[in-house]
C-alpha cells in the first residue's frame, strides 16, 4: 500500500511542478464535459424550429353549391387554416407545377395539393357516384431524413383534421335530413304522411349504410393485395432487374409493364413481360445453337433455350383465364400448343440413337418433358379441378427443370452436333409462331382485359396515383397507400356508425308511434327527431377522447438524451486519459515494486481524474444546462460509479494489450454508440445488437442515469450499479491476470513500433 501511495503522490507532484502538464490535465478534465454539453444542448429542442421548414400548399378545389344554394369550398378552408399554422413555414404558391417542381428542386421539403373535386366529393359521399376527396402530398425524401419524419407528421395531422371535417359534414347532412322531417311534421301535423317519409328515409339510410359497408369491404381486399405485394416486393425487384438485362440483349422486345393502379394488374403485366423476355432469350439461344460450329457452344445454347422454354411455360400457366369481361382461355390454349411444339423439338434430340447409348440423365430429362406436355394438355379452365391441374403442371415443370439442370454439356454433345442443331432449327421455327402468338392474340387479350379492369378501378386510382417509378420504392409506396386506406376507412366507419344510430332512432320512433295513442303521436315524433345536426356531427367525427398521462415525464428532448451523451462523455474521458498519460510508471524508479503495485499505483491517478471528470459532467448537466433531474445526489453517485467502471476497464485493456487495447476500446465505444439503446429502442436495432448489447456496460450506465433524471422504480437503480460493479471485477481480472501471458508479446510489439520511428 505504501508503494501505491508513493507512486500516486509522485505523479501528483510531477503534475503540479510542470505547468504545461497541469494545464493539459485540467483540459482533459473539462474536455469530456464539453463533448456532452454541446451534444445535449444541440438536441435540447430539435423540433422547436420546425417553423423554418418550407412546405408548399395550393388548392385546386372548385367548390360545391348544395341544393339550398349555399356555396362550400373545403380547399379554401384548408388553405386558410394553414395560414394560421406556424408549425412549418407554409409557402402558398400559384400553381400545382410550382409546388411539385419546388419539391423536386429541394426548395420545399414537401407540398400539399388539394384536388379540384375535393369539396364536391366530400358533400356527395352519400350518392351513387362515391369518390373519396383526394389530398395530394409530395415529399422530398432525399433532402433530410428527420425532415421526412416531420413531413409525414404534418401530412398525417392535416389528414386527420380533414377526416374530422369530412365526418362532420356527412353526419350533419344526415341529421339535417332527420331534423327537416321533424320540422315538416310540426308544420303539417300529418302523422301518416310523416311516418311514410320516415320509412322512406330509413330505407335510404340503409342503402347508404350498405354502400359504406361495400366500400370498407373493398378496401379490406385492396389492403390485403397491398400487403401481399409488399411482401413480394424484393423478389419482384430482382426479377425486374433480370428482365431489364434480358431486354437489353433481346432488342426486339419492348418493356410494356406500365405501372397500374392495382397490384393484381401489375402482377399480370409483369408476368406477360417476363414471358416475352424468356421468349426472346430462348430465340436468341436457338439462333446461337443453329449457327455455331462449336459443339459445346451448341449444347450450352440449346440447354439455355430449354430452360427458357420451361420457365416461360411455368409463368404462363398462372395467367388468369379472364380479365374483367375479356376471355383469355383460347389465347392461352394457343400459346400452350406452340410451347408443346417447341418441347416436341427438344424431345427429338435422341432420335436415331440406340437407347443404351443415351445417358441416363438425358433419358430422364426427355421423360420429364413428356410429363410437362401431358400436364399442360390436361389443363381445362372450365374444369372444377382447374387449380389442381395448374398445380400439377407447375410441379411437372419444376421437375423437368431439375432434370435438365442435371444434364451437363458433355452429355448433350454425346447425342451429336447434327441432332442438336436439328432440334434447335425445329424449335426456332416454332419460336416464330410463339412470337406471333405473344404479340397477337395473347397480348391483345391481356391488354384489353387490363384496360377494362382499369376502367372499373377509377375510384382506387385516386388513392394509388403516387405509385413509384421503380420497384425499389414499392414497399414505401404500399405502406403509404395502406395508411391512406386505413384513414379513409376510419372516416367511413364513423360515418356508418352515425347512419346506424340515426336509422335506429327512426326505427324506434316508428315503433313508438305505432304504440302511441292518436293524440300523442305528433309529440312522440317531435321528441324523437329533434336535435342539432352540428352537435351530432362534431360528436361522431371524434366520438372518443383520448387522455394521455405521461409516465416518468421528460421536460425536453435534451434531458431525454442527456443519459446517453453523458455516458459517452465518461467513456471519452477515460479514453483520453490513456491516450495522454502513460499507463506504466518507470520501473527503474520503483525497483522493488511488484506488477500489482505498479498497476494500482498509476491507476489511482486515473481514478482521481475520472472522478473529477464525472463531477464536472454531472454538475454541468444540472446547473449549466438545467437538465431535468429528480435525484441529483443519485446522479453524482451514478457518475462516480460509471467513471470508475470505464476508467478501470479501459486502463486494464491498455495495460494488457498496449496500443491494441486502445484500439479495442475505440471499437467497443463504436459498437455501444450504435447498439446501446441510448437513442433508439433496442427492439428497433438489428438482431446482432439485440443479442450482444447486454454484454457491454453502456446500457446499464445509461439506465442508471435515467433513474436519476426521470424517477426510480423499485430497485432498478441498484441493479444497474451492481452490474457496473461486475464489469469492474472483470476489468481487474483482465488487468491483473490476463495481462501476465501477454507481457512479452506487448514488450516485443512496443520495440517494433519504436523501430518505425513513427509510433
Amino acid at each position: 500500500m505504501k508503494t501505491i501511495k508513493k507512486i500516486f503522490f509522485d505523479d501528483v507532484i510531477s503534475l503540479v511542478k510542470n505547468f504545461f502538464a497541469l494545464v493539459i490535465v485540467v483540459g482533459i478534465c473539462f474536455l469530456p464535459a464539453l463533448y456532452a454539453w454541446f451534444n445535449i444542448y444541440s438536441n435540447w429542442d430539435p423540433y422547436g424550429n420546425t417553423g423554418a421548414l418550407k412546405f408548399a400548399a395550393i388548392s385546386l378545389d372548385k367548390g360545391y353549391t348544395d341544393e339550398e344554394g349555399e356555396y362550400h369550398n373545403q380547399g379554401d378552408t384548408i388553405i386558410e387554416n394553414l395560414h394560421e399554422n406556424t408549425s412549418v413555414d407554409w409557402q402558398f404558391v400559384d400553381s400545382e407545377e410550382d409546388a411539385v417542381n419546388g419539391v423536386y428542386s429541394g426548395e420545399y421539403y414537401a407540398a400539399i395539393v388539394v384536388d379540384e373535386d375535393f369539396t364536391y366529393n366530400m358533400y356527395n359521399v352519400l350518392t351513387d357516384d362515391v369518390k373519396r376527396p383526394v389530398l395530394h402530398f409530395y415529399e422530398n425524401q432525399k433532402k433530410n431524413p428527420v425532415a421526412t419524419k416531420i413531413s409525414d407528421t404534418v401530412a398525417q395531422s392535416l389528414q386527420n383534421n380533414i377526416n374530422v371535417a369530412f365526418t362532420e359534414v356527412v353526419v350533419s347532412r344526415v341529421f339535417s335530413s332527420a331534423s327537416d322531417v321533424s320540422e315538416d311534421l310540426q308544420e303539417k301535423g300529418g302523422v301518416d304522411e310523416i311516418v311514410n317519409k320516415l320509412e322512406s328515409l330509413s330505407a335510404d339510410l340503409t342503402t347508404y349504410q350498405n354502400a359504406m359497408t361495400t366500400i370498407i369491404e373493398n378496401d379490406a381486399q385492396l389492403k390485403a393485395s397491398l400487403e401481399a405485394a409488399e411482401q413480394d416486393a424484393t423478389n419482384v425487384k430482382n426479377q425486374a432487374e433480370q428482365s431489364a438485362k434480358s431486354l437489353e440483349t433481346a432488342g426486339n422486345i419492348t418493356d410494356k409493364s406500365d405501372t397500374t393502379i392495382n397490384s393484381y394488374s401489375q402482377t399480370v403485366e409483369r408476368a406477360m413481360t417476363l414471358i416475352e423476355v424468356k421468349a426472346a432469350s430462348m430465340n436468341q439461344n436457338l439462333d446461337t445453337a443453329k449457327i455455331s460450329d462449336d459443339a459445346t457452344e451448341v449444347a450450352r445454347s440449346l440447354k439455355g433455350a430449354m430452360l427458357d422454354t420451361l420457365e416461360m411455360a411455368d409463368i404462363a400457366i398462372y395467367l388468369p383465364t379472364r380479365l374483367d369481361e375479356t376471355e383469355l382461355s383460347a389465347a392461352k390454349t394457343e400459346f400452350n400448343n406452340v410451347v408443346n411444339g417447341i418441347l416436341d423439338a427438344y424431345k427429338e434430340l435422341t432420335n436415331g440413337i440406340p437407347e443404351q447409348m443415351i445417358p441416363a440423365n438425358l433419358k430422364e430429362m426427355v421423360a420429364k418433358i413428356q410429363s410437362v406436355q401431358t400436364a399442360i394438355n390436361s389443363i381445362n379452365p372450365s374444369s372444377t379441378e382447374y387449380q389442381n391441374q395448374v398445380a400439377a403442371a407447375d410441379k411437372a415443370i419444376k421437375e423437368a427443370i431439375d432434370a435438365l439442370n442435371n444434364v451437363n454439356e458433355e452429355e448433350l454433345v454425346s447425342v451429336g452436333t447434327e441432332n442438336l442443331k436439328s432440334a434447335a432449327t425445329n424449335a426456332r421455327t416454332k419460336g416464330e409462331e410463339l412470337n406471333k402468338t405473344l404479340s397477337g392474340p395473347l397480348r391483345e387479350k391481356v391488354d384489353a382485359g387490363l384496360s377494362s379492369l382499369e376502367g372499373m378501378l377509377n375510384n382506387s386510382s385516386a388513392i394509388l396515383n403516387t405509385v413509384g417509378e421503380t420497384f425499389g420504392n414499392l414497399v414505401v409506396m404500399f405502406d403509404a397507400i395502406g395508411n391512406t386506406v386505413d384513414c379513409a376507412d376510419t372516416s367511413l366507419q364513423k360515418t356508418s356508425e352515425a347512419i346506424v344510430y340515426v336509422n335506429g332512432r327512426l326505427i324506434d320512433a316508428i315503433a313508438e308511434i305505432e304504440e302511441a295513442g292518436s293524440a300523442d303521436k305528433i309529440q312522440v315524433l317531435v321528441n324523437a327527431l329533434s336535435g342539432d345536426p352540428e352537435v351530432y356531427g362534431k360528436f361522431f367525427s371524434t366520438p372518443v377522447e383520448m387522455k394521455t398521462e405521461a409516465v416518468y415525464p421528460i421536460e425536453n428532448y435534451g434531458s431525454a438524451v442527456a443519459p446517453f451523451y453523458s455516458t459517452l462523455a465518461f467513456w471519452v474521458g477515460a479514453l483520453i486519459l490513456t491516450a495522454i498519460i502513460k499507463i506504466k510508471p518507470d520501473k527503474n524508479k520503483y525497483p522493488n515494486a511488484s506488477e500489482r503495485q505498479l498497476y494500482f499505483g498509476r491507476y489511482v491517478l486515473y481514478w482521481v481524474l475520472g472522478q473529477i471528470q464525472a463531477v464536472i459532467i454531472v454538475l454541468g448537466d444540472i446547473f449549466l444546462l438545467h437538465v431535468q433531474c429528480l435525484h441529483p445526489w443519485l446522479f453524482l453517485l451514478a457518475g462516480s460509479v460509471i467513471a470508475t467502471t470505464f476508467t478501470i476497464l479501459i486502463y486494464s485493456l491498455v495495460t494488457t494489450w498496449g496500443d491494441a487495447g486502445k484500439a479495442l476500446a475505440v471499437v467497443l465505444v463504436v459498437i455501444q454508440i450504435a447498439g446501446s439503446s441510448g437513442t433508439y429502442p433496442i427492439e428497433l436495432l438489428p438482431e446482432f445488437f439485440r443479442k450482444v448489447y447486454i454484454f457491454f456496460p453502456f446500457p446499464y450506465a445509461i439506465n442508471s442515469i435515467r433513474e436519476c433524471l426521470c424517477g426510480t422504480y423499485e430497485c432498478d437503480y441498484l441493479k444497474y450499479l451492481g452490474t457496473l460493479v461486475i464489469f469492474m471485477a472483470i476489468s481487474l481480472v483482465i488487468g491483473l491476470l490476463v495481462r501476465i501471458p501477454f507481457e512479452k508479446l506487448n514488450h516485443y510489439m512496443e520495440e517494433r513500433m519504436e523501430d518505425t520511428e513513427m509510433m
